[in-house]
């Protein structure tokens, strides 16, 4: 059980004159408690307070138009159906019309439990690499010195990220808690978007040239359409641009396949032409149904391809045409819906759907 209690105030007039608080039967000294049940379901009870209040209204924060409500008692339940932060909004209404407004942010873990105790695991030592940089994810709270949320849908420069994707992303969508990062996928309508999502990434804040990348992660099952990454990008993207910069793919997985992982790196041939290479590995399991580590070891000689420390394909990066993978990169994370790959969602994908990362760890040699 979490309980948050908050007593700040803003006092707002019905005919929104920011009048003072002089009238008989104005509202006032308003707190709000919020009680997150512990067994993940979602479920909250608001319980809102204030001096000369008659009427109690409610927003909880969600896109969906069915997240208010009335109370006369200032008690309020309400089940998240998604993980995520919101921001609670209530009003004190006092018999003289006026009222008194209050925010406070929640973070919601809904859903099955963290499962990072099950599946795949790799050291966070290896004897000739030093630990360059890593997020375990622990505490509550995305670490802002190391990633920064990409918020849209691409436009108006690269609508659809320049895949025809069909999400909306979103801070909202990324909660940290039990020592997992969650990217969630949800089926929802958001700024002319049916789909939400998260993606993250380091640039400007952390690159790297060569070392060993070991990302631990549990994929979503949600079928057709769903294309979680792992993946880098050039850190000169925003002088060359895309391919000319780089990409080296560590992690996708295409819904409706999700027993097999593909590795792929792009970049721009002496005419400017894309070009790509990888491979990919399928296992007798889903991998969304435990935790797996997919990793890369990248040398100034070629970039290789790991799944559970198995390799599954080397790329030789000595041509000339591949100086792009000299220089240094960024890490991203994202779960995109949609796109000329995966296909659209149907009515049999699931959602929400969710990419839980349990590290990301960065290695070089001695």
């Amino acid at each position: 059980m979490v309980l948050i209690l908050l007593s700040s105030l803003v006092f707002v007039s019905c005919d929104t004159t920011d009048t003072p608080n002089t009238n008989v039967g104005d509202p006032s000294n308003l707190t709000i408690e919020v009680d997150i049940a512990d067994d993940r379901s979602g479920a909250v009870t608001v319980m809102a307070r204030a001096d000369n209040a008659v009427l109690y209204e409610f927003d909880m924060g969600t896109p969906s138009s069915n997240d208010t409500g009335v109370s006369e008692t200032g008690d309020f339940n309400f089940i998240y159906e998604s993980s995520g932060n919101y921001t609670i909004e209530v009003k004190a209404i006092g018999n003289s019309g006026r009222f008194i407004r209050q925010q406070t942010q929640i973070s919601i873990s809904s859903g099955e439990p963290s499962t990072s105790g099950e599946g795949y695991t790799t050291p966070i030592e290896y004897p000739d690499m030093d630990l360059l940089w890593n997020d375990e994810f622990d505490g509550t709270i995305l670490n802002g010195s190391f990633w920064t949320h990409e918020i849209g849908n691409g436009c108006p420069n690269i609508c659809g990220w320049g895949n025809n994707e069909l999400e909306y992303y979103r801070e909202e969508n990324t909660t940290v808690n039990e020592g997992v990062l969650t990217i969630e996928a949800r089926q929802e309508n958001f700024q002319n978007n049916n789909y939400t999502s998260s993606r993250l990434k380091t640039q400007e804040k952390f690159a790297f040239t060569y070392g060993r990348v070991d990302v631990r992660a549990k994929l979503p099952g949600g079928g057709r359409g769903i294309w979680p990454a792992i993946w880098m990008l050039g850190q000169n993207i925003t002088s060359v641009g895309w391919p000319r910069c780089g990409e080296i793919d560590i992690m996708e997985m295409i819904g409706g396949t999700e027993n097999t992982t593909h590795g792929t790196a792009h970049w721009a041939n002496a005419s400017g032409e894309r070009v790509q290479d990888g491979d990919s590995r399928s296992l007798n399991q889903r991998l969304d149904e435990e935790f797996h580590v997919y990793s890369i070891i990248w040398n100034q000689s070629k970039i290789e391809w790991y799944l559970d420390d198995v390799r599954y394909y080397v790329l030789d990066i000595t041509g000339s045409d591949l100086e792009a993978f000299h220089r240094p990169f960024f890490l991203l994370l994202n779960v995109a819906v949609g796109g000329d790959w995966p296909g659209s969602p149907t009515s049999a994908t699931n959602f929400p759907t969710s990419m839980q990362v349990d590290y990301v760890r960065v290695f070089q040699d001695k």
